[in-house]
C-alpha cells in the first residue's frame, strides 16, 4: 500500500463524512459512519502492508513507544496537506492503524456543544482543571476548544505540551507556544517544568500518564499556574480513582491531599448519537471544587463526590444523569440512549415538562 492508495481512501473518507479509517490486516480497508463499519472495495490488507505505511510514518522514539506499550500516536499529513490523527496499534494479526481527520481550524466553545459552564473553567487563575474521557469521546477536542479561547481571548503566555500536536493554533492575543514531546520536549513532566521555568500562566497538557507527569502538574499548580490537562476516565469518580493509583501507595495521601487542594474542576464526557439526524452531541459531567468536594478528595471518599454534585447543581455541577435529562429535553438523544448511559434512577422527561422546555427555548 502506497501513499496514493491511503489518500485516495482518505479523502473518500472526507466525502463520505466518515470520522475514522482503519487498516487492519486480514480486512478490506473500512471506514466508520456513525456506529456503521463500510468496507471499501479494495483487496485484504496484509501485514506488509501495513508495513509499508508505517516504515515512513514513525520515527525510531515511536517504534520505541509501540515495542513498550503497544500503541503510538503521531500525525499523517495526506498530500492534499490535511492531517489526521493516527493510532498505530500492535494486535494479533500485526499492526494496524486508524486514522481519524484533524479539523483545520482550531475547535470555538461556542460550536462543540459544551454545556455553558465550561467557558467559566477559563477563569481560574490557578490550579488544575482536568478534561477526562476515553478514546473517541472529544476530550482532546475540548481540550484543544479551552485553549484557543485563552489563545483569542487573553494576554496570557501560554505553553502547550502535546503528543502530537493536533490543532495548529495561530497566533492572537495570547503568547503561545506549541511543544510536541519527542520532538521539543523529552517528556512531559520536563515540559512542565520547563513552561514553568518559562513564566507560562497557562499550561495545557494533551495527556496525564504518569505520576511523574501528575506531580510535575501539582508543581505548577501550586506554583501559580493554571494546568490544563487531558486524562483517560470514564467519570469523575473514575478520573479521581485512576490519578490516585497513578503514585505509589506510599505518595497517595500526600497526593491526595495536593490534588484536593490544587484542583479546580473536572468535566468527563462520552459523545452520544443525535436521534433526529447524523452526529453525536456531548454528555458531559462537571464537577467544580468546593469545601464538600475537597473534603472527600481529601479522604479518598470518592463514591460521594455524585451525591455531591447532585446537591451542588446550582454551582455548575452536573451528574450524567443531570446530563442526559438534558439532552432528552432538548430531544437530542433518544430515551433508551438515556438509559443505556445512565448512572442512577434517570427520571425521563415527561410529555409536559417537555413541551413547557420548547416553550421556554421560544
Amino acid at each position: 500500500m502506497d501513499a496514493d492508495q491511503i489518500d485516495s481512501l482518505l479523502t473518500s473518507m472526507t466525502r463520505s463524512g466518515a470520522s475514522s479509517l482503519h487498516l487492519i490486516p486480514g480486512h478490506r480497508p473500512c471506514i466508520r459512519i456513525q456506529r456503521q463499519f463500510v468496507q471499501s472495495e479494495q483487496e485484504v490488507l496484509t501485514a506488509s502492508d501495513i508495513d509499508t505505511v508505517t516504515r515512513d510514518l514513525l520515527l525510531q522514539d515511536h517504534r520505541e513507544r509501540l515495542c513498550r506499550d503497544g500503541q503510538v500516536e503521531v500525525l499523517y499529513v495526506a498530500r492534499s496537506g490535511q492531517r489526521f490523527r493516527t493510532t498505530v496499534m500492535q494486535q494479533e494479526a500485526g499492526v494496524s492503524l486508524l486514522l481519524r481527520p484533524v479539523p483545520e481550524a482550531p475547535p470555538r466553545l461556542a460550536d462543540i456543544q459544551m454545556p455553558p459552564q465550561i467557558t467559566t473553567l477559563t477563569q481560574f487563575r490557578s490550579g488544575i482543571v482536568l478534561v477526562t474521557g476515553f478514546f473517541g469521546s472529544g476530550k482532546s477536542t475540548t481540550l484543544a476548544a479551552l485553549v484557543d479561547h485563552f489563545n483569542q481571548e487573553t494576554c496570557k503566555s501560554l505553553v502547550t505540551i502535546e503528543d502530537p500536536i493536533e490543532y495548529l493554533h495561530p497566533q492572537a492575543q495570547a503568547l503561545l507556544h506549541q511543544r510536541e514531546v519527542g520532538a521539543h520536549v523529552g517528556d512531559f513532566q520536563s515540559g512542565i517544568h520547563q513552561a514553568m521555568q518559562s513564566g507560562a500562566e497557562v499550561v495545557a497538557v494533551s495527556e496525564l500518564r504518569d505520576g511523574a507527569t501528575l506531580l510535575a502538574a501539582l508543581d505548577a499548580a501550586e506554583s501559580g499556574c493554571l494546568v490544563l490537562a487531558g486524562f483517560d476516565a470514564s467519570s469523575v469518580v473514575g478520573a479521581l480513582t485512576e490519578l490516585q493509583a497513578l503514585v505509589s501507595p506510599e505518595e497517595r495521601e500526600r497526593t491526595r491531599h495536593r490534588l484536593a487542594n490544587a484542583l479546580r474542576a473536572i468535566t468527563s464526557q462520552t459523545l452520544l448519537p443525535l436521534a433526529h439526524r447524523t452526529g453525536r452531541v456531548p454528555m458531559v459531567e462537571v464537577m467544580i471544587n468546593n469545601n464538600a468536594v475537597r473534603k472527600a478528595i481529601d479522604e479518598a471518599a470518592f463514591l460521594e463526590i455524585p451525591a455531591i454534585m447532585e446537591r451542588c447543581r446550582g454551582l455548575g455541577m452536573q451528574t450524567a444523569d443531570l446530563a442526559l435529562s438534558d439532552l432528552l429535553a432538548h430531544h437530542l438523544i433518544t430515551p433508551e440512549e438515556a438509559l443505556q448511559h445512565a448512572t442512577g434512577s434517570l427520571q425521563l422527561p415527561t410529555a409536559a415538562s417537555m413541551v413547557g422546555m420548547r416553550a421556554n427555548r421560544r
